[in-house]
């Protein structure tokens, strides 16, 4: 009876392959997918790679006899299970990170002083990096330079610190201060010179440019006028892609190829709570480029793809 069974399974699976090859139809075609298999549905997980940067991932529920698609949470304020997962509003997956439901965040004085993993990141108070430089947080800073300890938690300790660049104490390990950022050495020993170094843009006002009609790249930080930041964020370039409404327009306003949040003047730009980027919109629970991606989830704020990857203030640099 046992060697009939395992006949009988042999031509089920072999009729079931050969109806697929049939259906097939010869193409050379391939998807790369993962799909499984259940007696009621089979679900294929797609992924692609956004030009973004960013990973996302494509659902498409198919029943066995509708094929229809999954639907989805569309709005996330009306008290309803629109798409009939049994899931209503914010806490369906589906409105996650919308500004109507915004993720748990960690991201003031009051937070990041409470003993509590807010964010749930499994990181707490000036332990977790979304407490460091937001400007709403005030606390988490280094507060002596010379104790060889991390007193605030972020893993650097004294001069290697942010915090502790325009200290006294670290003027010959930091190429910090107007005197250290125009003196045509590399200090730090770092491979980066005067206002080229990013201590010293950020210690120096000799490092910001101001003029930016001159021609001229005046800080000596190889961009002048208005392909200096400095400048766009300063509203003193007519075209930057940096604000709210530039941002957000559907053009590419500074024509550089780019458009929007795709472009990274918008990604950094201070100024902007529309992308993913700056300390502020890298740590407010809110996926404000529609991307799919929040906060330090973001390639914007956490780019892991490049030898020196950036990243933002609020968020862990990639190991």
């Amino acid at each position: 009876m046992k060697s009939l069974i395992r006949v009988g399974f042999a031509f089920v699976s072999f009729a079931a392959l050969a109806a697929a090859c049939s259906a097939k139809g010869g193409s050379d075609t391939s998807t790369t997918s993962t799909t499984t298999t259940t007696n009621e549905s089979t679900t294929s997980n797609m992924v692609a790679t956004s030009g973004g940067g960013d990973v996302s991932t494509s659902s498409m529920n198919t029943s066995g006899a509708g094929g229809s698609m999954k639907p989805k949470e569309m709005d996330c304020t009306n008290g309803m299970d629109d798409d009939g997962d049994n899931f209503t509003d914010c806490d369906d997956f589906d409105c996650k990170g919308k500004p109507e439901c915004p993720a748990s965040t960690e991201n003031s004085d009051a937070l990041c002083s409470d003993g509590i993993d807010n964010d749930e990141d499994k990181l707490t108070d000036c332990a977790d990096p979304s407490c460091h430089n937001h400007p709403a947080v005030t606390l988490c800073k280094e507060t002596n330079c010379t104790d060889v300890k991390d007193d605030d938690s972020d893993g650097k300790i004294d001069c290697a610190d942010k915090d502790c660049w325009k200290d006294a104490a670290c003027a010959t390990k930091v190429e910090s201060g107007d005197v250290a950022c125009a003196d045509g050495k590399d200090n730090d020993s770092d491979g980066k010179t005067d206002c080229a170094d990013f201590s010293c843009h950020d210690t120096s006002p000799k490092c910001v440019e101001t003029e930016c009609t001159n021609g001229m790249d005046d800080d000596k930080d190889t961009f002048a006028d208005c392909k200096d930041f400095d400048c766009q964020y300063a509203g003193k370039c007519a075209d930057a892609e940096v604000t709210d409404s530039t941002c957000s327009d559907g053009k590419d306003n500074d024509m550089n190829g780019f458009m929007d949040c795709k472009d990274f003047g918008c990604q950094k730009s201070p100024v902007t709570t529309k992308c993913e980027g700056n300390p502020t919109t890298c740590a407010d629970g809110i996926d404000n480029d529609g991307n799919g991606f929040t906060d330090c989830g973001d390639f914007a704020c956490r780019n892991c793809m490049g030898m020196k990857p950036f990243a933002a203030a609020t968020c862990a640099p990639c190991g």
